[in-house]
């Protein structure tokens, strides 16, 4: 007979993830049912961990805003979308994203990705830049004043 795992190797296999990156708690939840523990010993584990302050779901906000922001700058709808499937509650994301610079996010992608259309006349450029925001979730106005400014000294 195969013993079901317990609440400290769950608690052992929360440690090992959370020592790897930070984790929601819903995420870390998940995880640990995907392993095959049982919900008692994933509640106990959550419960541990949060009574051990190793588990801070805003620590958690915070530090994937910074990191997605670094590495591939979305739009604040997207990234509040984001927030709430990695467990966030939406109050707390919210929060989270008040001071959330979509502009400025907006213009480093568009700068990024203006290198690559070099190739292309300014008014392809236009479009597949327009094209390439609004697939990263950035509202039409941010694209719109951050087409104009790295436009402002080309004609249409």
């Amino acid at each position: 007979m195969i013993e079901e795992p317990s609440s400290h190797e769950a608690i052992a296999c929360s440690l090992r993830l959370l020592s790897i990156r930070n984790h929601s708690r819903k995420e870390l939840a998940g995880k640990l049912l995907k392993k095959g523990f049982r919900q008692d010993a994933v509640e106990a584990a959550i419960s541990y961990l949060d009574k051990k302050k190793l588990l801070d779901d805003e620590a958690f906000g915070k530090e994937f805003i910074s990191s997605r922001s670094k590495r591939r700058p979305i739009g604040e709808r997207s990234m509040r979308l984001e927030l709430t499937r990695k467990g966030i509650p939406d109050d707390l994301a919210g929060d989270l994203l008040s001071e959330y610079d979509s502009s400025e996010l907006c213009r480093v992608a568009a700068e990024k990705k203006l290198i690559s259309l070099k190739r292309y006349d300014p008014s392809q450029q236009k479009k597949k830049l327009e094209s390439f925001l609004r697939n990263r979730g950035f509202e039409w106005l941010v694209i719109k004043e951050t087409i104009e400014h790295l436009f402002k000294n080309q004609p249409s």
